[in-house]
This record gives C-alpha cells, sequence and structure tokens, in this order.
C-alpha cells in the first residue's frame, strides 16, 4: 500500500523526465525527493536538447529542401535520434565508487557527445547568423556580376579600339588629302611652290595627287563606315547577350546548404566558437551530471537489484547445470546396465555355443570311433575267411 501511494506521487511531468534519464521510477520511489530531483534534472537536460536537435535539424532541411512539412518530418526524426543517442549515453553510465572506472567509461561518451553538439551547432549557426550570411552572399552575388560586366567590358573595349584605329586612319588620310589640296590651290594661286599663277604643270601634278588622294579618302572612308557600322553591331549584340548573362548568372546563383556553410566560415570564428562551447556544454551536461553527483541511495538500490539478477542467472544457470549433470549421470548409469546385462547375455551364449560345440565334438569322435571299430571287424573277417580257405 505505501509503495502504490510512492508511486503515486510522481505525476505525469515527473515520470517524463525520469523516463529521459533512463531511470526506474519503482526503484526512486525508494529513494528521498533529492533522488527524484536529480535525475529529472538529467532528464530535462537530454529532453531539452534533442528538442534544440529537432529545431536544428528542421531549419537545416528547411534551408537545403525549402519544404515545410519535409523539414518538420525530418526535424523530429533528428530530433528524436539525438535524444535517443543521450538518453542512451545517460542509461549506460553507472555510478560506482571507483572513480577512475567512471572516468574510464565518461571519455568515449564525452567525445561522442562533442560530436553530436558541433553537427547540431551548424543549422544553428545559419540562422543565428543569417543576415551576415545574405550579407556575404550578396557581396559573392555582386562580385561574380562584377566580374561578368568586367569581361563585358574587356570585350566592348576591344572593339572600341577597332573604331578609334580605323578612325585614326581615316583622319590620317582625310589630313593627307586636305593638305594636297592647300599644296594644289597654293601652286595654281602662286602663293606657294613654283610661284607661277595659273594651272601649269605643277598645279596639274598636284592636282592630280590631290584628286587621287581624295578618291582613296572617299574609298577608305565607305569601307571604314561599313566596318564601324558592323562592330557597332556587334556591341549591340554584346550589350544584350551580357543583360541575358547577368539574368542567367542570377538565375544560376546557388543558395543552398554548403554555399551558406561556406559563406559561414567567411564570418569571424569568435562567435562561432562561442555557440559550439555552448552545445558542447548543454550537450555533455547529463554526463557531467552524473559524473559529479555523489554516489546516491538510487545508485545502490539499481547495484543492488542488478547484482540479485546477475546471482539470479548464475543460481538459474548452475541450477541447468546440475540437472543436466544428473539427466547425464542417468543415462550413464542405465546405459552401464544395458552393457553389463548384454554381457551377461553375450556370456550365456558364449556357453551355450562352446556347450554346442563340445557335443559336436563328440558326436563326430563317435563316428569316428564305429567307423575304425567297423574297419577293424571288417579286416579281422577277411582275414579269417582268407585262413579257412587255405
Amino acid at each position: 500500500m505505501n509503495e502504490q501511494n510512492a508511486t503515486s506521487e510522481i505525476g505525469p511531468v515527473l515520470r517524463f523526465f525520469l523516463f529521459c534519464a533512463a531511470a526506474d521510477p519503482d526503484l526512486l520511489v525508494d529513494c528521498p525527493k533529492s533522488e527524484h530531483h536529480k535525475y529529472a534534472g538529467v532528464g530535462a537536460t537530454v529532453f531539452f536538447t534533442g528538442l534544440l536537435a529537432c529545431f536544428s535539424g528542421g531549419y537545416a532541411i528547411y534551408t537545403a529542401f525549402d519544404t515545410v512539412w519535409l523539414s518538420i518530418a525530418l526535424g523530429i526524426f533528428w530530433g528524436a535520434l539525438i535524444f535517443n543517442l543521450d538518453r542512451f549515453l545517460v542509461s549506460t553510465m553507472k555510478k560506482s565508487r571507483n572513480k577512475t572506472k567512471e572516468l574510464i567509461q565518461i571519455v568515449p561518451r564525452l567525445i561522442l557527445a562533442v560530436l553530436l553538439a558541433i553537427v547540431i551547432s551548424v543549422p544553428l549557426e545559419l540562422k543565428i547568423f543569417e543576415e551576415e550570411i545574405n550579407e556575404k552572399m550578396f557581396y559573392s552575388e555582386a562580385q561574380k556580376v562584377d566580374q561578368l560586366d568586367s569581361l563585358y567590358s574587356v570585350r566592348i573595349q576591344t572593339r572600341q579600339t577597332r573604331i578609334s584605329e580605323i578612325r585614326a586612319r581615316i583622319d590620317a588620310k582625310q589630313e593627307n588629302r586636305d593638305l594636297l589640296y592647300k599644296e594644289y590651290i597654293c601652286e595654281c594661286d602662286g602663293t606657294c611652290g613654283t610661284g607661277a599663277k595659273g594651272r601649269g604643270t605643277e598645279c596639274e601634278r598636284k592636282e592630280k595627287r590631290y584628286l587621287q588622294s581624295e578618291a582613296e579618302f572617299k574609298k577608305d572612308k565607305l569601307e571604314a563606315d561599313a566596318e564601324i557600322a558592323e562592330i557597332n553591331k556587334v556591341k549591340e549584340s554584346l550589350a544584350l547577350q551580357n543583360i541575358q548573362e547577368r539574368a542567367d548568372l542570377r538565375a544560376s546563383i546557388a543558395d543552398g546548404l554548403l554555399v551558406r556553410i561556406n559563406a559561414l566560415d567567411d564570418l569571424p570564428s569568435g562567435p562561432q566558437i562561442a555557440i559550439i562551447l555552448l552545445l558542447i556544454s548543454i550537450e555533455v551536461a547529463p554526463i557531467l551530471v552524473k559524473l559529479l553527483s555523489p554516489y546516491g541511495p538510487y545508485d545502490h538500490l539499481l547495484k543492488t537489484v542488478e547484482y540479485e539478477f546477475e546471482i539470479n542467472e548464475i543460481t538459474s544457470i548452475n541450477m541447468r547445470n546440475q540437472q543436466l549433470n544428473n539427466k547425464l549421470t542417468v543415462m550413464a548409469s542405465i546405459e552401464q546396465s544395458k552393457i553389463e546385462q548384454e554381457l551377461i547375455n553375450n556370456e550365456g551364449a558364449m556357453n551355450l555355443i562352446g556347450e554346442a560345440h563340445l557335443e559336436l565334438v563328440r558326436d563326430q569322435l563317435k563316428i569316428w570311433l564305429d567307423q575304425e571299430k567297423r574297419k577293424i571287424r571288417e579286416g579281422a573277417e577277411s582275414e579269417g575267411d582268407s585262413t579257412n580257405q587255405a
């Protein structure tokens, strides 16, 4: 009756946290309230660590797949997995009066807890530093666009340089034509050259040179204008191409989990290390609580129950071995009796066989004796008959 009353005092919330700590409520019934509170605290730490992992994993999945329901389902699964691992770590730690043994037990569990904390911390860091990551990604995107614009500028500059070269060549021809024209006019005016006014031989020669230069200039000007027009068309095509490439680049820029993690790595490491250390402290808290807590009544009861179970198992095994030995002894006795009976039976059979064989030998000797006697009588009778005839 007292045990039922004590069990009923453990409410559903406390019982849930005791379940999270992998503690046995039936054993805690006989322990002081301090043991209830200690293991409830351990269980609460395990539960909230799993809840934190649930939110962290859900956000990571949402960042990767951008699907709410999938993120909720996989987040709950991840949280349950972390919760189960933490509960396993806590449940496998057995309190002992030997601290060295406890430290040996805790080392692999601490390593696993640290790894879990690092895994959980990444999605949380992505969410906490979301604005900074978005800024980094914006500048990264702008840098890629600037690189594309730089490439476009180089392409345009190459065409513009070609246009400048063509115009410089045409301007040079135009200057040469104008110079020849001035020489031709001034020669004909008599203001330069030979000084003879009128259309003399020199005036006609310079006129011919000017007209030839004019024809070459017009021809080159037409070709240059056509080439410049073609280059301008290429420049317009490059401008349209640049607009399309910018749109394609913005559409193709990744915004996934890996890109955000890379952007996170570019941020200062101090805040990230602080978050990781915080999560590590939360993750290892249940283990440290069990390690630092003194050897209490619950641990003593648990060790007693486990010891009694071990003794019962050993006793049961010994009893089964004894029963097996008894069965083997009985079976060996029965088998020995069968062998002895068989030997007795075999001995009687051998005696019967020996007597039968002896009787056969006697009969054979009797027959042989009779045959020999008959031969002797027949030999004596034949000798008597031969004597009578004589």
